[in-house]
């Protein structure tokens, strides 16, 4: 069914692309023909679109491949950039049809279409293919990493793993033997980042933008809220949030004994969660990656019998879950729209945390499904960013109740109340870290001026940290603390994509809180929010869910209290 007629072309080959973009370009378009129009260039997208899945896939499988690194700059350098001269186009086409009326399925699109094209500057083509083979760059720095550890040689997410040791001594040595080959690094990500940082801000100025958020603002479509929303949900996260996690930290300092959390009981990237706790043994759930897979099949087909179907065809080709050398860090999902696959990365070592990742990337996976097989248009298949999050972070809560052995799931009855309790503790850590990440990247690129340097990023850092994160003990290691955002990439790779996850975050715990109640039609309002894909606005989308869209004081504090009293349940 999708696409209606792809068409035939060679990926890399412009000359055979030009000739698709010229008869677009050419049709007299009046509003009678725009849908079927749309459909012809959604048709192409979706070819174009498919191919860079399947290139991306090989890079980040393997991050040593030559062939597929060639691939890849060939795309990004000599297709990509006339790609988006050519989008413009058929954008300005679209836009200038007079008396076209959109309908329910056009109307978003055609309002992200106008945001698209006012942001649109052919002198900033090369600077988003430059930035572009500079993220490339910051992942094969991150995916190269490693540690030797008795004898072998551990990736990054494999020495993670370690963290949940129960002998504090091992947990420290991985710890800093882990730190030790980021900071060798230092120098390396501090000049990629820094150039990243002048190529985005000309981006901005280029575009007529007064600077770097403004246009990404635009480039993200958020039109539903504003920077100062962001600064509203940054204050209700510190005063709602950061109290009880202080707490949270303090309480299992206490029942490990320890005078203070330090940063070995904590993930190394990303949030700062608890690797380890109270009980004698870490959570095992699983052995080798295929074992993952195998249970996760059967968690889906608990939540909703369609979620196992779709897994189920992923099996086949579709799910790369193992950690190994050479391939790129953390876990994503994406999307194949010609032959309606999803697909899922992720670096999995055994522990709880690949329980989680699987189960977020089978939202997004969920999510695609569902659009593509009620959508026709490719722009349709997934929504906006932060309700793309939602589908994620919402699939963790729904799947959770099936993680127990009794359900087909990885734990007994101790350690899945072990689970659950991380799963909601980490759902609250989270949104400290978020806050962190999100008011660093609002200073860099509106208050931090032009003359700012890795040194002024490094305490901007480490004061937001001591804002939002004040409960972990970082005394005497001041240089692994401001260097943290080396360790997010999103920072390198994503410019200002994470707000998406913790707005995202009070949408999934609304739609957990109405599952508590009543699971069977939650996950029913859930799908159905899914398969709207991006034709309603986002706050239609978060109220199709169950959820309401907003992260002031009074949803931040009353999603707190229900998190707090289901943890005393457990």
């Amino acid at each position: 069914m999708h696409p209606q007629h792809p068409p035939t072309l060679d990926p890399l080959d412009w000359t055979t692309i030009q000739p698709h973009i010229d008869a677009l370009l050419a049709v007299d378009l009046e509003p009678r023909q725009v849908r079927e129009w749309l459909q012809r260039w959604s048709d192409l997208a979706s070819v174009l679109d498919e191919a860079g899945t399947q290139i991306y896939r090989e890079i980040t499988e393997n991050t040593a491949d030559e062939e597929a690194d060639a691939r890849f700059k060939r795309l990004v350098t000599e297709i990509m950039p006339r790609i988006a001269q050519a989008e413009q186009a058929l954008r300005q086409k679209l836009l200038a049809v007079n008396g076209y009326e959109p309908t329910q399925e056009t109307a978003q699109l055609l309002r992200y279409f106008r945001a698209e094209s006012d942001i649109f500057c052919e002198a900033n083509i090369p600077i988003l293919s430059e930035l572009q083979l500079m993220g490339k760059q910051y992942m094969e720095i991150i995916g190269g990493l490693g540690i030797r550890w008795r004898g072998r040689t551990l990736t990054i997410p494999q020495a993670e793993a370690h963290l949940s040791d129960r002998d504090r001594t091992v947990r420290e040595q991985v710890w800093r033997l882990s730190l030790d080959a980021y900071l060798a690094h230092r120098q390396e990500l501090n000049d990629l980042f820094l150039n990243m940082l002048a190529r985005r801000k000309r981006l901005a100025q280029n575009a007529g933008f007064p600077d770097f958020r403004a246009y990404q603002w635009l480039a993200k479509g958020r039109f539903d809220y504003t920077p100062e929303d962001c600064f509203i949900f940054h204050d209700a996260i510190e005063r709602e949030v950061t109290p009880l996690a202080t707490e949270i930290y303090r309480t299992l300092a206490d029942n490990l004994n320890l005078p203070s959390l330090r940063p070995w009981e904590l993930s190394i990237s990303g949030p700062a969660k608890p690797t380890v706790d109270a009980y004698e043994q870490p959570l095992r759930p699983f052995g080798e990656p295929a074992e993952l897979e195998e249970i996760a099949h059967r968690i889906f087909n608990r939540v909703a019998p369609a979620f196992g179907a779709y897994f189920a065809e992923m099996r086949d080709g579709y799910l790369d879950l193992e950690s190994r050398p050479n391939k790129a860090p953390g876990g994503y999902c994406n999307s194949y729209p010609v032959s309606g696959k999803p697909y899922i990365f992720m670096n999995a070592a055994g522990t709880h945390r690949d329980v989680r990742t699987l189960m977020h990337e089978g939202g997004h996976a969920f999510h695609f499904a569902e659009a593509f097989r009620r959508q026709s248009l490719l722009w349709n298949y997934h929504g906006p960013m932060e309700f793309n999050e939602v589908a994620s972070m919402a699939m963790e809560l729904l799947s959770a109740p099936y993680w127990n052995k009794t359900n087909g799931g990885f734990y007994n009855e101790e350690d899945f109340a072990r689970a659950y309790a991380e799963q909601l503790i980490d759902a609250l850590l989270f949104l400290p870290y978020m806050a962190v990440v999100d008011a660093l990247q609002h200073w860099l690129y509106v208050e931090a001026g032009e003359e700012v340097d890795a040194g002024d990023i490094d305490r901007k850092w480490s004061e937001l940290w001591d804002r939002f994160l004040p409960g972990i003990d970082y005394s005497g290691l001041q240089t692994e603390k401001e260097t943290g955002w080396h360790r997010k990439g999103h920072i390198f790779g994503s410019p200002f994509y994470y707000v998406e996850y913790g707005l995202a975050q009070l949408g999934a715990l609304q739609i957990w809180r109405n599952a508590l109640e009543d699971q069977e039609n939650a996950v029913a309002a859930y799908r159905r929010a899914l398969a709207a894909g991006y034709t309603e606005p986002l706050p239609r989308l978060f109220e199709m869910a169950g959820a309401r869209f907003a992260f002031d004081r009074e949803i931040v504090g009353e999603l707190v209290t229900l998190v707090r009293d289901q943890l005393a349940q457990l």
